[in-house]
């Protein structure tokens, strides 16, 4: 995905704990003795939904078997998001193989359903990046959209099987995971075509999730925000940065990448962590 504004990044995650690196089954991963971040990539010459039931298959299996069976945080790429494949969307395909790998795999939708984002990358294969822990963390909805996974059947044969939000408690503090969060109202896109629109509707929903994660007892106080902003345009680009800055100031960092969104009539999407004083976004 081209970085829009800077030159070329890296994303680090570091432990103040030793780390153990660990692969099987096409899983790669890195863990310390309170969470596992992984990865499984899956070229996929048949259907996205076989490739996704495979993939998170995979993923449960092998969190499962290390001990650190609660996913917290899910990122997912895949290449031509809203084309066509033999009559249904690949989004749509994606969110019927992943569904049924949750299934398979005795998780309960609505319950054990982590933060997640999906995003039309350029090209390679399908790549699931995730975070899992020993403990589980706090679902958090929001109270202005409909829960993804009670998406009436529009928008797919399976609903999209994430949460708003995932809260995890450690010892160094609070950290919400907030997932790629657009401009929907209910289960409805707003403002289709406009982008600054969309970007003001996008930020008050993720000040939702804020507010709700206070309510599950995250502390209500001065936090830290780091964002990944995607846009479908580069053109886009000034109004999402306006939305963001207007809301939270300097104070957040954000990385801005050009993708394709999960629905064809949305022009961007933000995700994101926000950490109490105790901690902060890595």
């Amino acid at each position: 995905m081209p970085v829009l504004g800077a030159g070329t990044m890296f994303e680090v995650w570091l432990s103040e704990e030793p780390v153990i690196r660990d692969a099987a089954d096409g899983v790669a991963s890195a863990r310390n003795d309170e969470v596992l971040f992984g990865c499984v990539q899956l070229e996929h010459p048949g259907s996205l939904d076989e490739a996704s039931y495979i993939a998170y298959g995979r993923v449960f299996d092998f969190i499962d078997s290390r001990g650190y069976s609660n996913l917290l945080r899910v990122w997912n790429y895949f290449p031509q998001i809203n084309r066509d494949a033999e009559g249904l969307e690949r989004y749509r395909r994606f969110c019927r193989g992943r569904h049924d790998a949750f299934c398979a795999k005795g998780r309960i939708i609505g319950e054990d359903t982590p933060a997640a984002s999906a995003l039309g990358s350029r090209a390679g294969p399908l790549t699931v990046y995730f975070l899992a822990g020993k403990a589980a963390g706090e679902r958090v909805e929001n109270p202005r959209q409909t829960s993804a996974y009670h998406y009436p059947a529009q928008y797919g044969p399976r609903s999209p099987t994430f949460s708003r939000g995932t809260l995890m408690w450690s010892d160094s503090g609070a950290l919400l995971f907030i997932s790629g969060t657009a401009g929907i109202v209910g289960h409805e896109t707003q403002h289709p075509g406009d982008a600054a629109e969309q970007a003001r509707v996008t930020v008050e929903n993720i000040r939702a999730v804020v507010a709700q994660a206070h309510v599950g007892g995250m502390p209500d106080r001065s936090g830290k925000f780091a964002f990944k902003a995607y846009v479908r345009h580069p053109d886009y680009l000034p109004a999402v940065r306006d939305a963001l800055e207007k809301c939270f100031g300097d104070g957040c960092e954000t990385l801005y990448l050009q993708a394709d969104i999960c629905r064809r009539d949305l022009l961007l999407e933000i995700e994101g962590m926000y950490a109490d004083e105790g901690g902060a976004p890595g």
